[in-house]
């Protein structure tokens, strides 16, 4: 009974501790480090005065409520609590001595360290429930606890506690002390945790709930204070009117008071009768709806209208009466104007769409129309509203579905645009092209939300573009068969000229015995110059009708005006000595090179000067200048005092067909083309022609070569800062149009170019004296020679050379091993021109080795050019193979001009065997060997083209044989065709003696330098 009395003398003490405590919650609650020291400081105090009140079972054994306070101090301060109590605790039990000193530590340490761990288990047990459960409970941590969870909580301290008695030096006193305390203490223990953690709990929960309040009440007040709305609690008095509670800032600022001053007067006080009475009504309508309203308003002050969104929200007490309202009013003065101006902006755009022609639409991203203009009845016939709602595809042709479908799903906010053109169906059932132009739409996110399109009726311009494209069609087919007019007319012009012509020379020559009378010789003198003058006279007519047909295409090259005018004044030089003219030709040196055609700028300079012969009557003077423009450019200007040119007649001789009609005019010859045709020469090189002129005294033409056509030798601009020199290069290709295109874009760079079309040109070049830098070949050519084994020729014949090898095919791989062993750079073709300049770059060689005691390279025409009019002596002249006579084969189906290939070629020394078409030329070739075949182009039976190709498809050294094209096609897709179907050279029709010659020496030669490289290797593969 005694021990019943001391331990309820220790739950009296729990009373002090709750108040102790409750101080200590409300004034470091909030305090982290400092609430759990001071917790278990206060726990610590009150399990001392619990041991001092303690009783004693036996001497030195105490039995009281310590373990009880610091088990609370675990519970509700944690560690930091539990250690503090437990410390002080501890210190004061083993102050007091006696034998259960030790044990009674030992307890106190043991409730220390088990009831954090027991806390925690509790606590992670008691959230689960209020998770599970939810209610008021959930988050409230140490407040949630019970009784009968403090209770269990004290059931498990107690035994620690009894426990620590088995650690008494007896086991007697031990157990004697068991039976007497166990009970008790086990009872009062969980009670009094029990009890007091309930007090204690019920506190933190008043505690969290104060603070909850505290932090809403702080929360509302700065939403509440920092609003941009006005925010107003009104209280409802008993006698029905309205005080008002708060009311934030803004709030006073719109009313127009005071925060201080305006809180818990009336509102009759604070505001205008009129206001006040407004204000109370609406306030007065809520209470009777006794629910939320919510109105727009518009009020004015200070003449300032301002337009107000008002809501108003009912406040009830426990009892359901409405004791408050709370009114919130924003202002929307900014959305009504926005409004008002989309809806005037919204007038506008429909007011806009119904005016304009064009079809305005909003298209939904599903592509039903969702708007459409007035503009659908005139374009399609039918209302705006049998198209909204629509699919856009429905009536939309079904060809062009795909399409617009495709266009539309690759809009994207980046690329927001697109513009098409699509067939709609018509009301009539007839189809409308139309125009689409759409956009897709998107928010302020870019988030899509739908198309806006703008559709347009183009079927007129539909039917324009159609009859556009077939006037085009037709103008095309009218310029083919312009073209091949020209080309069927140049053949059967030349084709009679070329025994007009070759038959007259032979007999003004009298290259087959005397003519035995003077007068037959002049005439047949007489008879080949006029035939020289109608084909002059026939070139000019095809040339100006090419120019014209813009048929006329320039090579560019680096042309010696210097070179060209001694050319032309050779030419003219007899003409003008017969009427006794003087001719001469002056070129300063800084204007002697230009960029150009070097057969057009020579045609430009005879045509020129034998224009000033004929019109300069003799005694007369024809002189010719050139040299740099002073405004830049270069200035070629021939002078003559003729007969000259009425001032009102200058412009007339510029046209074609067009002559002066005058005394001296009518005593000269000429179709009026030679002026117009130069003057189209000279504006394809970017110039222009100028004439001055004055009757009796004569006449100045100028042309005026732009600033860029001036160059050096080397082709460079003149004037251009000095770069690396050009290189010489030897370029071999068997393919002409590759060949032509390929000298011009190394020339264009500044480079001296020798073009050739197969190995054995090229070996003539190599075995020559010419210096070279570079050998740039084609891998794989005709007849069988490869680029590598002509690049191992090459370095025997001029050890050093550098070799760059092209090919455009995977197959040619099987010279990879001769390619890599030699050491020679391959480029793929087709050339990249970056790439072919930076490998040139690379195999130039070093200045040192530049230094060469031959002089200046200058610039050689490609071998495989035989441009029809180009003059004979501006031809280089290959080396001839042998002075012995050739075995030649004409295939010529014309009598009169196979007897006249005939005759030449026999008067030559050469053994000639004829035949009258291809298929004649391609048995004669499998029957005997001949050395070259002239070869006519339009046959019968079987054309050249066709008859080259036949001999080139031929076994062994017939299929090898030199074939040299003698026709009057003479256009440069004709000469193309020739040396695409294998052909070796060109020669045009009337035959020049001297060109033809040169023709057959150089193909000849060029095949029998290949066949020495190559005539072994391929007998051995066979």
């Amino acid at each position: 009974m005694a021990i019943i009395i001391a331990l309820a003398h220790g739950v009296g003490l729990l009373a002090l501790v709750l108040l102790a405590y409750r101080f200590i919650l409300r004034r470091f609650g909030a305090r982290p480090h400092a609430f759990p020291f001071l917790s278990g400081l206060l726990f610590g105090l009150a399990a001392v005065i619990s041991m001092l009140d303690a009783y004693p079972v036996d001497a030195g054994v105490l039995i009281d409520l310590r373990n009880t306070m610091v088990g609370l101090a675990g519970l509700f301060g944690g560690w930091p609590a539990a250690l503090v109590s437990a410390g002080l605790a501890g210190a004061v039990r083993l102050w007091l001595g006696g034998v259960g000193a030790p044990s009674g530590a030992a307890g106190i340490l043991l409730t220390a360290l088990a009831a954090p761990l027991l806390a925690r288990l509790l606590a992670r047990l008691t959230d689960r429930r209020a998770a599970r459960k939810g209610g008021q409970w959930q988050g409230l941590g140490k407040g949630a606890l019970g009784f009968g969870q403090l209770t269990l909580f004290g059931l498990a301290v107690a035994p620690l506690t009894l426990a620590a008695l088995l650690l008494l030096p007896e086991m007697d006193l031990a157990l004697r002390v068991l039976e007497a305390a166990a009970l008790p203490l086990t009872a009062f223990t969980s009670l009094g945790i029990g009890l007091l953690g309930t007090m204690l709990a019920r506190e933190h929960r008043r505690f969290a709930d104060e603070h909850a309040l505290g932090e809403s009440g702080a929360l509302f007040r700065a939403v509440f204070d920092t609003s941009a709305d006005s925010l107003v609690i009104v209280r409802v008095r008993e006698d029905g009117g309205f005080v008002l509670q708060c009311a934030n800032a803004a709030a006073c600022r719109t009313l127009g008071v005071s925060v201080e001053g305006s809180e818990g007067r009336s509102l009759d006080t604070l505001l205008s009768p009129d206001l006040a009475a407004k204000v109370v009504a609406d306030l007065q309508s809520c209470i009777d709806a006794g629910a939320p309203t919510r109105f727009e308003e518009q009020h004015t002050r200070d003449g300032v209208t301002r337009w107000w969104e008002v809501s108003q929200v009912p406040i009830r007490d426990a009892g359901g009466t409405i004791v408050m309202v709370s009114v919130g009013a924003r202002d929307i003065t900014r959305r009504h104007e926005a409004e008002r101006a989309i809806r005037a902006s919204e007038a506008r755009y429909r007011q806009l769409a119904r005016s304009v022609t064009d079809i305005i639409g909003r298209i939904g991203l599903d592509g039903v129309r969702r708007f459409c203009s007035e503009a659908a009845r005139d374009s399609l016939g039918c209302a705006p509203a049998d198209l909204v709602g629509r699919p856009l595809v429905e009536r939309m042709h079904p060809d062009d579905r795909p399409a617009v479908a495709a266009g539309l799903a690759q809009l994207t906010p980046d690329h927001p645009t697109l513009k098409t053109t699509y067939r709609l169906r018509h009301a009539d059932g007839r189809w409308v092209w139309v125009e689409g132009a759409v956009r897709l739409v998107t928010d302020d996110w870019g988030a899509p939300q739908d198309y806006v399109i703008v559709e347009r009726d183009v079927t007129a311009r539909k039917i324009m573009e159609a009859e556009l494209q077939d006037a085009r069609h037709a103008a095309e087919a009218a310029s083919r068969t312009k073209t091949e007019f020209l080309a069927s007319l140049s053949h059967e012009l030349r084709t009679p000229m070329n025994a007009v012509i070759g038959f007259a020379d032979l007999i003004a020559r009298e290259s087959e015995g005397p003519v035995g009378n003077a007068h037959y010789r002049d005439f047949a003198v007489n008879i080949r110059d006029s035939g020289q003058h109608l084909l002059e006279l026939i070139n000019e007519i095809l040339d100006h009708v090419r120019a014209e047909a813009g048929q006329l295409v320039l090579d560019d090259e680096v042309v010696d005006l210097d070179a060209a005018a001694v050319f032309a004044i050779r030419l003219l030089t007899p003409r003008a000595a017969r009427a006794g003219i003087v001719l001469s030709a002056r070129v300063d040196p800084a204007a002697r090179h230009l960029r150009g055609d070097e057969r057009r700028i020579r045609q430009i300079l005879l045509n020129l000067l034998s224009n000033a012969v004929k019109y300069t009557p003799a005694g007369g003077a024809v002189s010719l200048t050139a040299g740099p423009a002073p405004e830049g450019g270069l200035l070629l200007e021939v002078r003559d005092n003729g007969v000259g040119i009425p001032e009102q007649d200058l412009g007339r001789v510029l046209q074609a067909y067009t002559r002066v009609d005058s005394p001296a005019n009518r005593q000269t010859e000429g179709a009026g083309l030679g002026l117009p045709l130069t003057r189209r020469l000279v504006e394809l090189h970017g110039g222009t022609l100028t004439l001055s002129s004055r009757v009796g005294q004569g006449t100045a033409v100028t042309a005026h070569f732009p600033p860029d056509r001036l160059a050096d030798a080397s082709g460079r601009p003149a004037g251009a800062a000095q770069g690396p020199t050009g290189l010489s290069i030897l370029m071999v290709e068997d393919d002409h149009n590759i060949l032509e295109n390929g000298c011009a874009l190394l020339r264009s760079w500044g480079h001296r170019v020798t073009g050739a079309s197969g190995a054995g040109e090229a070996l003539v070049v190599l075995r020559g004296g010419e210096p070279l830098d570079l050998l740039f070949s084609d891998i794989v050519m005709p007849p069988g020679m490869t680029g590598a084994e002509l690049a191992r020729e090459a370095r025997r014949l001029r050890p050093g050379l550098p070799v760059l090898l092209a090919s455009g095919f995977a197959a040619h791989a099987v010279v990879a091993d001769d390619v890599a062993l030699g050491g020679y750079d391959m480029i793929a073709k087709p050339y990249d021109p970056a790439e072919l300049r930076d490998r040139l770059n690379r195999l130039r060689p070093p200045a040192a080795a530049q230094a060469q005691t031959q002089p200046p390279p200058v610039p050689v025409p490609a071998p495989a050019r035989s441009l029809p009019a180009m003059p004979a002596a501006d031809r280089p002249a290959p080396a001839s193979p042998t002075a012995d006579s050739l075995r030649i084969l004409v295939a010529e189906d014309v009598e009169m001009n196979r007897l006249l290939a005939v005759t030449l070629l026999k008067q030559a020394g050469h053994a000639v065997v004829a035949v009258e078409d291809g298929a004649q030329a391609v048995e004669a070739v499998g029957r005997e060997a001949f050395d070259v075949i002239l070869m006519d182009l339009n046959m019968p039976v079987m054309d050249g083209l066709e008859a080259t190709r036949a001999i080139r498809g031929l076994p062994g050294p017939a299929g090898r044989t030199a074939i040299v094209a003698l026709t009057a096609n003479t256009f440069p897709d004709d000469i193309a065709g020739c040396y695409g179907a294998g052909m070796d050279g060109h020669v045009p029709k009337p035959i020049d003696r001297a060109l033809l010659q040169r023709e057959i020496l150089r193909c000849v030669a060029s095949r029998r330098a290949a066949e020495a490289m190559t005539g072994p290797l391929q007998d051995r593969g066979a």
